[in-house]
């Protein structure tokens, strides 16, 4: 991770070559790209015979250098990137409450059902009145409501023939809402709700996968534009009614206080166009035509992931059409509705980064990097993350972490001061006492997805030497609020 195509790198390589004019640079736009299929699981006696609770796997830092080189990882990673290039392009779509009552409904329509349901729920449960220093109680009366009807919500959403593996998907159901113990949100939260659409995309929910492997890309577009925008909403809603901390926020240093995928897919919505530049989204975000004039006091969630809005052409290059709504967009605008102040002393790494990057497929191959690094990398992060037997399995004999490099110690900004830019963002932030493995992929996946030096365009394989951070490299550590707890 992450898996960069070859017609990827050749656009990064001639948006900055030396000698381009810088227009040429900033136009530099890339249509969707083909990727290797998922593989499918299997519904044969055995699997089912292996499907249990998943348990958590990652204690400590060697853990995480064994799920960085696992075949989870692998397929894990492939799926992120799979959902991003279908959305390429092509606007955000929040589907509407169903209907109460239809005569026959499909799985996207069941699952959109199922989400609908769990935001009523934020309506019907009233925080406590209660002053209280850290979050509101009622997020757990949420939770334990969640944890009694796990079951009931799987056997109405999966067919009779998936309903076997509703004990191994209820464990990320239940954890991509946010805990309920300490009562945040996080980007582990956001990982576990991303790992159990792509186990229920695997089983076939959606789509045929009886040949071993799944590659839909209708499929994953409405995955992308839809039902991840609608758990957005969810999120968002639970965020704002129960009040929940960010977990382990790396306070104004860290890219959301919540959330990271957005930026992801959001990103690669806008990578076919150059019209709206990452110069300008973030201030078009703040723009007065839109704050005020479009929004006004309509800045509920559904508001901002749903609205088509019309944007300052002052801030635009060209005509070209700009897709709106997009996740990025709507991201910047939850932070300008949520934080006062001046944005680059509240999100200075997004200042950073619209300031540093001249197009969108920079932006977008910086963000899948920093995904990597940032999120799949980080043991306070991942260490939550449950492994069953037949979606997310943890390897059963692990290849030996061998030729372990220290990463020392080191101070400062994450992307190297106030004008930094995207070159670091491939590697994670270094820790006292951190080791970096070497990049090396394990298991017949891990062996399978290794890129060669050519590879016929319909079938891109990922690069094993994006996989994992050099050894040798280091990055200064931003200065954290608190300690991580998630």
């Amino acid at each position: 991770m992450p898996l960069i195509t070859p017609a990827l790198r050749r656009a990064q390589a001639s948006s900055s070559a030396p000698g381009l004019a810088a227009s040429t640079a900033s136009t530099a736009t890339l249509a969707a790209q083909s990727l290797p299929p998922l593989p499918a699981i299997a519904h044969d006696a055995a699997t089912l015979a292996r499907v249990a609770p998943p348990i958590k796997q990652i204690h400590s830092e060697e853990d995480v250098h064994v799920w960085q080189q696992s075949e989870a990882y692998a397929v894990y990673t492939l799926f992120v990137q799979r959902i991003c290039e279908a959305c390429v392009g092509k606007p955000t779509r929040l589907p509407p409450p169903p209907a109460a009552t239809a005569a026959k409904e499909g799985a996207v329509e069941r699952l959109v059902r199922l989400l609908y349901e769990l935001n009523s729920w934020t309506d019907s449960i009233e925080p406590h009145a209660k002053p209280q220093r850290f979050g509101n109680l009622a997020f757990r009366d949420w939770g334990a409501r969640l944890r009694q009807r796990i079951e009931k919500l799987h056997h109405e959403l999966l067919p009779p023939h998936l309903v076997a593996f509703a004990p191994e998907l209820g464990a990320y159901l239940l954890d991509a809402f946010g805990s309920f113990t300490r009562i945040d949100y996080g980007s582990g939260h956001e990982l576990a709700f991303f790992v159990w659409l792509s186990m229920l995309y695997r089983l076939g929910l959606f789509t045929d996968s009886t040949w071993g492997e799944v590659a839909d890309p209708r499929v994953e577009e409405v995955l992308g534009l839809e039902v991840f925008p609608l758990y957005l909403l969810v999120a968002w809603r639970l965020q704002d009614r129960y009040g929940l901390e960010p977990a382990g926020s790396h306070g104004v240093w860290g890219l959301d206080d919540f959330h990271f995928l957005p930026y992801v897919i959001g990103a690669a919505q806008l990578r076919s166009q150059s019209a709206l530049r990452p110069s300008h989204v973030n201030a078009v975000s703040a723009h007065a035509s839109i704050l005020q004039d479009q929004l006004g006091s309509a800045r509920d969630p559904a508001t901002l992931i749903s609205r088509a809005l019309e944007l300052p052409s002052s801030l635009l290059s060209g005509n070209e059409g700009v897709v709106v709504p997009n996740l990025y967009l709507s991201s910047l605008l939850r932070i300008q509705v949520l934080k006062r102040g001046p944005f680059h002393e509240h999100s200075p790494l997004l200042h950073d980064i619209a300031s540093s990057v001249p197009n969108w497929i920079k932006l977008h191959a910086g963000m899948l990097k920093m995904y990597a690094a940032e999120c799949l990398s980080k043991k306070v992060v991942v260490q939550h993350l449950p492994f069953g037997k037949v979606g997310l399995v943890w390897p059963d004999n692990p290849a030996p972490v061998a030729g372990q490099a220290t990463v020392p110690p080191a101070r400062g900004m994450a992307l190297g001061g106030r004008q930094g830019n995207l070159g670091s963002l491939g590697v994670p932030t270094a820790r006292q006492g951190a080791s970096v493995p070497p990049a090396r992929a394990t298991g017949s996946l891990g062996q399978a997805l290794a890129m060669p030096r050519t590879v016929p365009p319909t079938r891109l394989q990922p690069s094993t030497a994006m996989r994992t951070p050099s050894a040798h490299t280091t990055l200064p550590r931003p200065p954290q609020d608190k300690p991580p707890s998630s």
